[in-house]
């Protein structure tokens, strides 16, 4: 109480807020206009933790602004304002909506939006201010684009189109959404040309972020996601690491004794039909642990029973 009410609105929304309140004063005939607006969150204090540590947060609220004379005696103009808080109209991932409420978006033969109906915001979590004068067509999937093209052909030949078959368009958070569209245009009976575009628009199936309103990543956090990864890659591809000098060391050991084992084979002469047993005795006894190999015929088994070497298998 006693607070200015645009200390509550957001830095990007107060032009908008300002602009609506003017136009509202100079023309008092009209009761009652509205606007979306992004109103601050309170910051309670709670244990443990100061009001400048809490991040600010903004809620999407849809603003009817009425402008009123309390009293007679005195010429003082009151803004009243009714504001209903926006929620994102998905709750799951993809989620399927039976019962659409349809909205409106307008752009220009640019591409360059001109309206967009408050009904968009629950869907697509745009606020009109945001997305206004911005091009339309960066919505629209990238690989839907032939498609959209074929529709927009459509329309500049026949002037509209009932209904298209879904395609994809791009939320505030990042995410995509399927929809259906009924189109139609105006076109100036002087020129001759298309002088904008209108969609209305019915959701069929939402993103899969369900939070419409959630922040996008941002470029900054994108770069420094992607140097993120690109270390992560260097690291795993560095050489000359601990445990690669560890594996190094275990495999130059047993090279050593296998040489040293291959050498001593190789000095004595195989006997026939006569069994030869070498032991190898690895330093942790935890791979070979009291197994013998068997010299023509070769065995990793416990086998000290009819183990005769085959006369056919000459040692190599």
């Amino acid at each position: 109480i006693g607070r200015s009410f645009i200390d509550f609105v957001h830095p990007r929304d107060r032009n908008t807020f300002a602009s609506q309140i003017t136009s509202g004063l100079a023309v008092p005939k009209i009761v009652n206009s509205t606007m979306v607006c992004r109103i601050r969150r309170y910051r309670g204090l709670t244990t443990g933790f100061g009001v400048k540590d809490r991040v600010v947060t903004f809620m999407p609220f849809l603003l009817k602004f009425t402008f009123k004379n309390i009293s007679d005696e005195e010429k003082v103009i009151y803004l009243v304002i009714q504001a209903t808080p926006f929620f994102s109209a998905f709750r799951i991932p993809n989620e399927v909506v039976s019962k659409p409420v349809p909205f409106v978006m307008r752009h220009a033969a640019n591409g360059n939006l001109e309206y967009i109906d408050p009904e968009s915001v629950p869907y697509l979590g745009y606020l009109p201010q945001d997305v206004t004068d911005k091009d339309a067509l960066k919505l629209y999937h990238p690989e839907d684009l032939d498609y959209i093209q074929q529709v927009y052909e459509t329309i500049v030949k026949e002037g509209g189109v009932p209904r298209t078959k879904a395609y994809r368009m791009m939320a505030q958070n990042g995410d995509y959404l399927k929809l259906e569209t009924e189109w139609s245009s105006f076109i100036n009976p002087w020129s001759k040309r298309l002088e904008f575009v209108i969609g209305k628009h019915y959701i069929i199936e939402g993103p899969i972020n369900p939070d419409v309103f959630q922040s996008p990543m941002s470029d900054e956090s994108k770069s420094k996601a992607q140097k993120y990864r690109d270390n992560i890659v260097r690291i795993m591809n560095e050489v000359l690491t601990k445990p690669a000098e560890v594996a190094k060391q275990q495999m130059t050991k047993r090279c050593q004794d296998l040489a040293s084992f291959m050498e001593s084979l190789m000095e004595e002469q195989p006997k026939v039909d006569e069994e030869l047993r070498l032991d190898i005795q690895d330093p942790d006894h935890s791979y070979y642990e009291h197994d013998s190999v068997m010299l023509g015929g070769i065995s990793p088994h416990h086998d000290y029973n009819d183990t005769k070497s085959s006369t056919g298998t000459p040692l190599s």
